[in-house]
């Protein structure tokens, strides 16, 4: 019998074999605990990267590796050993007696470590299907959810809370033939202030995309969440710059929505690269947003060539940039202050971050000036 307060139960060693790992809460944290040679150890379950589930990755010796962007941590330090993490993961003291596994509880966390774990602990929802729309003339479907946890009884206040750029885990149930299951992580593209949960995603031919397309408002999904680092910054002197390709725009439309909405003063200027104009998501919320608040500016760039796209009468013509981001595009927008103190969002398709990411670092851009979330489709 435990005679420690400071340690409590939260599995039993037979749930545990060698080699093998399980997710375990304890006072809102979400752990990994590790059996490695028949001793356990524990550490944070979200990685310090993008916040992917480390139980859910390998286990080689002393190493875990997160299944999202391959970051492996020392699991008896939380050590980094490969990026792209860069951050150690926290870990926890970890005793056995007789068959119970028993953890440290953490203390002396500030208020504001509090409030980030409450912020970033991924609970289980049910919300609802309210309303589905096909962007016309794009293969992008967006789908609104109520905010309501319809898994909590007479609650009258908005359940799920998350902050602008977090993602989460949507379970739509029914996916058969799908070696990926019936769960994949969205971007939250509504805003905090917003009284809906919005995805945008394309649709892809894979049985989990063919099922999304087909939920019909009503249907009720398992939603867990919120996850993820990929958040504004909180010293509002350096400016932001988005940098996003295609559907990569889902987390810049809650980040300026919330920012508008909110008046803050961060100055905003985002890049939003697209193949042609009809696939410019979200264009009008964005360009009433920059009509309301004097510190954003957007500038489309499509990157079809001028013989692909169709002629249009005077007052359609593009106005736009095109081609791809470069260096001529940012220097040309972006002041030399702008480009050297700011915090740049890197969003979209893995070939995109990796041409920003170049770009970068041609500019100089240091590489904790950094942000990037990667969008790989499925």
């Amino acid at each position: 019998m435990n005679k420690d307060n400071d340690f409590v139960k939260v599995a039993n060693t037979s749930d545990i074999q060698p080699k093998q790992m399980k997710e375990v809460q304890l006072d809102g944290e979400i752990i990994c605990i590790i059996n490695v040679n028949e001793k356990y150890y524990a550490i944070n379950n979200v990685c310090t990267h993008e916040g992917g589930p480390l139980a859910d990755g390998k286990l080689e010796g002393y190493e875990v590796e997160c299944p999202w962007h391959g970051s492996k941590f020392d699991v008896r330090t939380g050590e980094v050993t490969n990026p792209p993490a860069s951050e150690p993961e926290p870990t926890y003291e970890v005793r056995v007696e007789g068959n119970s596994i028993l953890i440290k509880k953490q203390s002396g966390k500030n208020e504001q470590e509090q409030q980030q774990s409450i912020i970033s602990r991924p609970t289980e929802f049910v919300l609802t299907i309210s309303e589905k729309q096909k962007v016309e003339g794009t293969d992008v479907m967006s789908f609104k959810f109520s905010k309501e946890d319809q898994g909590t009884q007479n609650s009258s206040k908005p359940s799920f809370d998350y902050r602008a750029g977090q993602f989460a885990f949507f379970d739509i149930g029914d996916v058969y033939n799908d070696p990926k299951g019936p769960i994949r992580h969205f971007t939250i593209a509504s805003s905090p202030t917003e009284n809906f949960i919005l995805i945008s995603t394309r649709i892809r031919d894979s049985p989990y995309k063919k099922r999304l397309a087909s939920l019909e408002p009503g249907i009720k999904v398992k939603v867990k969440g919120p996850e993820g680092n990929f958040v504004l910054h909180e010293d509002y002197s350096k400016s932001a710059i988005f940098l996003s390709g295609g559907i990569g725009v889902t987390p810049f439309r809650s980040m300026i929505k919330y920012v508008t909405d909110k008046s803050l003063p961060l100055k905003i200027v985002m890049f939003d690269s697209n193949r042609d104009q009809k696939n410019i998501l979200f264009k009008n919320e964005f360009d009433e947003c920059a009509s309301k608040n004097k510190n954003l500016r957007v500038i489309y760039t499509i990157t079809e060539d001028d013989d692909q796209i169709p002629s249009s009468p005077p007052d359609n013509e593009w106005k736009g940039e095109r081609g791809r981001i470069d260096k001529a595009m940012l220097t040309k927008h972006l002041a030399d202050i702008e480009l050297k103190n700011s915090i740049y969002y890197i969003c979209g398709p893995p070939p995109m971050l990796r041409s920003i990411q170049s770009l970068l670092q041609e500019l100089r851009i240091q590489e904790d000036q950094i942000k990037v979330e990667e969008f790989t489709g499925y």
